[in-house]
Parts: structure tokens; C-alpha cells; sequence
């Protein structure tokens, strides 16, 4: 049945590229009115477009009885249909509870997490979703209420790639109807579906747009909505634009292989793209988006202008480091291997490695051997000999503390290890990543890995057996 708002839907569709024949497409299935209208315009472009097509309808266990009238409408609509459909049943309060997360983000992470599971084993290459013009209105009102970017004033992309499988596309085919013209065309149709009765409640954000500002927004200009929605459709091509001028300058600034950003580059690039900038390179060190705001990206610029060694805690247990020409992560050596390792005679005698993570993934070896065995002690930064019957019951190995000393003379002068990071010029920023080898008591350290060894054990001509420690890259 050839519509006017199903003409506009295909030209979406061709304008924005969304699908092509032979596509495998799974559509968010609700009941409601949207996700009808969405369900039936693709249902009937499936033959037209060759489109493989199976609906999802994901049981929230909710709303009680309303919730399971919503499953039984919908398993009715497909069989009439003769569209495939999955159903799933997934306790969204208790999601919510166990992942300390809110009602309707736990809803929205079990749908699309459903939707990927469902495309993977159909082997579809879209999820179709039902959002309107009037939602992209209001999400553009949304994240200007909240703070917002160029990013968030777009409202809704037609078109994105939110899943882990970064083949995936999620697409809003109905991004060029507003919800008046979806109850027409249903009625048109005369298609039945179902109403959620919580939509009608004020208690969230977008439910408080949706049901007091729009109407008096309506009330002030008929056209409001669509106005916002064009304006959004409108930036979002700017931002198209800007994405790929970040993209070039981009790779200039950061080296995500090491995991760096390069202070001197980001401040030569042109300022309105240092913020996206920041921000993707706070996505890469931190994982993904989620939680990441304009103040988290202003520390990141601050940190780049910043004193070396300053550093700055952000989110996912992610801080960052000012180094003397870079921004990176820092690493907590305790972290790394557990805090403190204590290695014991026996370990050692049969040989034992730790190994820790700083620069590169490193390893301490520990060895024991006969005198006699040695024949070459010329001095070697990354390998270090002791009198082994002379150092104590055991070796620990951990971060350095305040206080640590070493000695550094063979008449017993000690100095601190901090003094002994300054003197070899170590930078501030790699000083808690060098592991420290320290005697069973920790009263004295035997080897600053790559920087000075002990004079206090130091092998001589009276030394039996050598304890041999060597830092090698794993």
C-alpha cells in the first residue's frame, strides 16, 4: 500500500543509504505505535528491497499484566504477518539492580544487547529501531538541558554503529515522520497497537519534554518540533564534516598505538577541534563514552597545558599523566603485580621470575650460581650481581615508599632512591613504574632496576654463591 509517509520513509532510506537489497534487518518490536508503523513499512519494502526481516520484542517484566498483553499483541501481529519473531523475557528491574544502574538505561542496554544477539544468529546486518522526528526534537532539547556538543545537538543519527560489532549498523528509517503522522498513517491503515500507560508519566527527563514542554511549545509555534528536528537533521551534516576534518588532524596528535597524546601537537591544531580530539582519545585509554563529560575534557586540556608529572583521575579507574612531551596512562606498579611479591630462598635457588608493567611488559629474573661460575662482572644496567649468603632470608620486590634508601659507597653511605631518580635524571613520570628489589626486611634495596645496584652486598673475592637478578622485555 503505497502511503505518502511510506514514499518518505524509501526516500530516507535512498537519501541516507540506510538499506540495500538483500539486507538482513532485525526491527525492535514493541507493540507500540512506532514500532508498529516501522514493522509494517518494512515488512512491506522487504519484497521490493529482497530484505531479510525478523522482528524482537524484548518482555521488560515491568509492567505485570500490561507487559504480557504487549507480547501476546505482538506474537498475534507476526503470525497474521508471516514475519519471523523472537521473543525474550529478561527481568530489567533486577538487570538494573545488579548493574547499579537506572530503570531505563538497564531497559535500553538488555534491548540493544537482544538486538545484537538476534542479528548475530540471523546474520543480519542492521537493527532497526523506531525512533521519530518528534524524538529527535526532543533529544536535541534533551542534551541541551544536560550540556551538549556539537555531537548531542544533531539530537538522532539516522544512521550509527552503537553495538561492539562494529559491523553492526543500528538505522531510524522513521526519522523523517513525526508522531501525528505515524497515528495517521496507522489509521489509514487501520492498524491497531498497543499504549504503554508509563509514557504518560513525568518522572523521567524525556517523559517531562514529551508530555509538559512540547505541547507549550506547540502551543507558542505549531511547527516547533519539526523546526528542532530539521535543525538537528542540519547539524547533523555539519558534524559529518567535522568528523572527517577531526579525523585528519587527529592522527597528528595522538599515537594511539602507545596509547599517547602529544601535548606540543594539540596545542598547533586549530582550537575547535581540540575538545573532540580529547575526547576521543579519552574514549581509547578509557574504553568507551559512557561517562565521559565536558569537564573530563577540560581536565584532559588543562592536564595537556600542565606542569610535567601532574596528573588527573578520570573515569573507569583511568588516570592520566603528564609526561615531559606526552599525556598517558599512568601505571600503578602495585597494581600490577599484586602490591608486594616476596620471593623466597627456595624460590629463587630454583629460579622465579616477576613480571610487571610499566613502558613495556618487563621481567625480573632471579637466578642462584656458583662464583666461580661468573667470570664477567663489568658493570650492565639491566643485570645485577649480589653476595647471595650475605643479603638476608628472601628478596621482595614492590613500588617504591617514602624513605627507601640505597648504598651507594662501600664505606656504608646510603641516600634515598628518590635522591637517586633525580641524580640519573630518571623523569617524575617513570619513577613509579621501576619496580624496586628490596632485602626480606625492606630496610634496604638491593637494585633499582636500570638505575643503580646496592654496594652493601656487592660480590667480592670472599662471595660463594652470586644471586643474579636481570631485567629483560617480555
Amino acid at each position: 500500500m503505497e502511503t505518502e509517509a511510506l514514499r518518505r520513509v524509501r526516500e530516507m532510506i535512498e537519501r541516507k543509504r540506510l538499506l540495500s537489497t538483500g539486507d538482513g534487518v532485525v526491527a525492535g518490536f514493541s507493540g507500540g505505535s512506532d514500532s508498529l508503523c516501522l514493522l509494517v513499512m518494512l515488512h512491506e519494502l522487504a519484497e521490493e528491497l529482497s530484505l531479510r526481516l525478523t522482528a524482537v520484542h524484548v518482555n521488560h517484566k515491568i509492567r505485570g499484566a500490561e507487559a504480557e498483553r504487549d507480547e501476546a499483541f505482538c506474537r498475534a501481529f507476526c503470525e497474521k504477518k508471516k514475519i519471523p519473531l523472537v521473543v525474550v523475557s529478561v527481568d530489567v528491574p533486577a538487570f538494573a539492580k545488579e548493574q547499579g544502574i537506572g530503570i531505563e538505561e538497564a531497559g535500553r542496554t538488555v534491548r540493544y544487547r537482544e538486538f545484537a544477539r538476534v542479528a548475530a544468529e540471523t546474520g543480519a546486518n542492521c537493527v532497526a529501531v523506531a525512533h521519530h522526528a518528534d524524538d529527535r526534537a526532543e533529544t536535541v532539547l534533551l542534551h541541551l538541558m544536560r550540556g551538549s556538543g556539537l555531537r548531542g545537538l544533531t539530537g538522532i543519527s539516522a544512521d550509527s554503529r552503537p553495538f561492539e560489532d562494529g559491523n553492526l549498523r543500528l538505522i531510524r528509517p522513521l526519522l523523517s515522520l513525526h508522531k501525528a503522522e505515524i497515528l495517521a498513517e496507522l489509521a489509514l491503515r487501520g492498524e491497531e497497537y498497543c499504549i504503554d500507560a508509563t509514557n504518560r508519566e513525568d518522572d523521567g527527563d524525556r517523559n517531562f519534554l514529551r508530555n509538559r514542554v512540547m505541547p507549550l511549545l506547540a502551543g507558542r509555534n505549531a511547527g516547533a518540533a519539526r523546526n528542532i528536528a530539521k535543525a538537528g537533521e542540519r547539524l547533523e551534516a555539519v558534524r559529518e564534516y567535522f568528523d572527517a576534518e577531526t579525523d585528519k588532524v587527529y592522527g597528528t596528535v595522538v599515537d594511539e598505538a602507545e596509547r599517547k597524546m602529544h601535548c606540543d601537537a594539540m596545542a598547533e591544531i586549530p582550537e575547535v577541534f581540540r575538545a573532540e580530539a580529547a575526547l576521543r582519545y579519552l574514549e581509547l585509554v578509557c574504553g568507551h563514552r559512557k561517562d565521559l563529560s565536558d569537564a573530563h575534557i577540560a581536565m584532559l586540556l588543562k592536564l595537556c597545558e600542565g606542569r610535567v608529572s601532574a596528573q588527573a583521575d578520570f573515569p573507569h579507574g583511568v588516570t592520566l599523566r603528564r609526561g615531559y612531551r606526552d599525556i598517558e596512562p599512568a601505571v600503578d606498579i602495585v597494581e600490577a603485580f599484586g602490591g608486594r611479591h616476596e620471593i623466597a630462598r627456595r624460590e629463587i635457588e630454583r629460579g622465579v621470575t616477576v613480571t610487571f608493567f610499566g613502558e613495556r611488559r618487563m621481567k625480573l629474573s632471579f637466578s642462584v650460581t656458583d662464583r666461580e661460575n661468573c667470570e664477567d662482572f663489568s658493570p650492565d644496567p639491566y643485570t645485577k650481581w649480589f653476595d647471595y649468603d650475605t643479603m638476608g632470608k628472601a628478596c621482595v620486590v614492590r613500588a617504591r615508599r617514602p624513605g627507601d634508601r640505597i648504598t651507594i659507597s662501600r664505606d656504608g653511605k646510603t641516600a634515598l632512591v628518590q635522591d637517586v631518580f633525580v641524580n640519573k635524571k630518571v623523569p617524575r613520570e617513570r619513577r613509579d613504574e621501576i619496580p624496586l628489589v628490596m632485602t626480606a626486611d625492606e630496610s634496604e634495596t638491593l637494585w633499582i632496576p636500570g638505575v643503580r645496584g646496592s654496594e652493601r652486598f656487592r660480590v667480592s673475592e670472599g662471595t660463594k654463591r652470586v644471586l643474579v637478578v636481570r631485567l629483560t622485555e617480555e
